[in-house]
């Protein structure tokens, strides 16, 4: 009888360890999900964790495929990238260590540096990540981030969110903090509708940190696999592998090859373009004098220059720089019984350097 009590009081005190342990942790705010265990990407560039490396549809048959030839970048087959403004690369521990100043000596405006993948777990943040951070702070490379998502849950995201804020805490980033949406994994295991709740738990704790915030993922993701009017949300950077970007939504960058060839990387590495399209304008008189000028591009940091002129190709003067967010802006003190011209272009700045986007087309207005 006495062995008995004695075994029954050692089963309620694990019972009792086994409860004091989960309240614990569910107080504490630590996960009650396992660990990830390895990188093990599998996507439409990855297998198992390695790039794959295969060919493309199209060959670099322009031996300035990539660069800049007289004020333009040129694409694979030699062809103008409209709308790129400035080019850049995307790194992670795949390329190894990099030499960075020959890196900016070979053209390269811009980096965005992979910190890690998954969730918050030291050994899941990329083994290249404070070299490459290193590289470009002392050479002047504006950079951004981005982590490569496994997250099927809310709570992951959180985790991951958490991986990022951790490794970028101290620098200051001149592009966003990008969420990769892009594994096999999250696709087979999500709904479009979750994976719309995984993003907006991401990317609104990272804004709510002070960090700009954008989604990654390949153009067949933003076009099947994401909800549209959710994602317009946010700064996106599509994956075409292709002389031009067919996709036909709102886009902030380009990611155009996997087989870049960039002084300082040994082997291939992923090319970038950041893209500033023009804008379209609608005019309206306002009241007497006025005239309202109206755009439909409203990107967070991008800024819109009026310009008018009573002549249809000289003497444009430059009426207001405008948050390109306001939509519309008045330009006052016309004079009556004149018909004005206006065009407009959009700007963006960064790290210092401010890029233009080519103007819109010209519109006419009479005052009456």
């Amino acid at each position: 009888m006495k062995g008995k009590n004695v075994m029954k009081n050692k089963i309620s005190g694990k019972i009792v360890a086994l409860l004091l342990t989960l309240i614990i942790v569910a107080t504490s705010g630590m996960p009650l999900y396992a660990k990830e265990t390895g990188d093990k990407a599998n996507s439409f560039r990855y297998e198992n964790g390695q790039p794959i490396i295969e060919s493309i549809p199209f060959a670099d048959v322009f031996s300035s495929a990539w660069k800049k030839v007289a004020g333009k970048y040129r694409s694979s087959n030699g062809s103008v990238i409209r709308d790129a403004v400035a080019k850049g690369i995307d790194v992670s521990h795949n390329q190894g260590v990099i030499d960075w100043k020959r890196v900016k000596a070979d053209g390269v405006d811009f980096a965005i540096i992979r910190c890690g993948f998954g969730m918050n777990q030291i050994n899941q943040d990329d083994t290249q990540w404070f070299n490459n951070v290193k590289g470009c702070e002392q050479n002047n490379i504006p950079y951004g981030v981005y982590l490569y998502s496994y997250a099927d849950t809310i709570a992951k995201a959180k985790s991951e969110a958490a991986h990022v804020l951790r490794l970028v805490k101290g620098h200051r980033l001149s592009y966003p903090i990008y969420y990769d949406l892009e594994d096999n994994y999250i696709l087979n295991h999500t709904t479009a509708k979750q994976r719309q709740k995984i993003a907006e738990t991401f990317t609104s704790i990272i804004k709510k940190a002070g960090y700009s915030v954008g989604i990654f993922a390949p153009k067949s993701w933003f076009e099947k696999e994401l909800p549209i009017a959710a994602f317009n949300k946010w700064d996106k950077w599509v994956a075409h592998w292709n002389t031009k970007c067919t996709y036909q939504g709102n886009y902030q960058m380009w990611q155009a090859t996997n087989k870049g060839n960039i002084s300082g990387i040994i082997g291939p590495v992923d090319i970038n373009f950041l893209m500033l399209p023009k804008t379209n304008i609608n005019l309206k008189l306002s009241s007497k004098k006025k005239v309202q000028v109206s755009w439909n591009q409203k990107s967070k940091g991008i800024k819109i220059q009026i310009f008018y002129s009573t002549k249809k190709n000289k003497g444009y003067k430059k009426a207001a720089t405008i948050n390109s967010s306001k939509g519309k802006a008045t330009v006052k003190k016309l004079k009556s019984k004149k018909k004005y011209y206006f065009k407009v272009r959009c700007s963006k700045t960064v790290k210092g350097h401010t890029y233009y986007s080519a103007y819109s087309k010209i519109k006419s207005i009479k005052i009456k």
